[in-house]
């Protein structure tokens, strides 16, 4: 153990002064884990894949970087409205937080167009994408028992 007493050790623990910096916080720092997580799990390469026929040009966002921001837009839970991709689209903070250049953050208006070209067959692939995902993690945790239910939210 250090020479250090209790009393030093506490006082370099103490704000001795406030300055203006360059580094990019955010309060949602548990969605830089999350978004690693989709990474390491490799699940992005299956949204391009099953969902390429929505992109028709090259111009725009790409089909993982759209779904990479949706996802964690859901994950975050801070707001339900569509509308507040607008406000995340200047926040820097959260760019950085989920892997994203500012060019690349979406407006309410490009989630809508792009939900808007979604059809019943992309919403068949993405529930078979899904319930990929879900045999896939019960065959890495072997559970003993899978209790099913649904989570519903009651309006107030």
């Amino acid at each position: 153990m250090s020479n250090i007493t209790k009393s030093q050790r506490s006082a370099s623990l103490r704000i001795n002064r406030i300055e203006i910096t360059d580094d990019k916080l955010t309060g949602r720092a548990g969605l830089s884990p999350f978004v690693r997580y989709l990474d390491s799990i490799d699940i992005f390469p299956f949204f391009e894949k099953l969902f390429c026929s929505i992109r028709k040009n090259r111009k725009g966002q790409k089909i993982s970087s759209i779904f990479k921001q949706i996802i964690c837009f859901l994950a975050d839970g801070t707001s339900s409205h569509i509308s507040y991709f607008d406000y995340l689209k200047n926040d820097e903070g959260y760019a950085a937080g989920i892997e994203a250049t500012a060019t690349e953050m979406l407006s309410s208006h490009s989630v809508k167009r792009f939900f808007r070209k979604f059809s019943p067959l992309h919403y068949f692939l993405f529930r078979r994408l899904l319930q990929k995902l879900f045999i896939w993690r019960l065959n890495l945790e072997k559970p003993s028992v899978i209790i099913l239910g649904v989570d519903i939210r009651i309006p107030r």
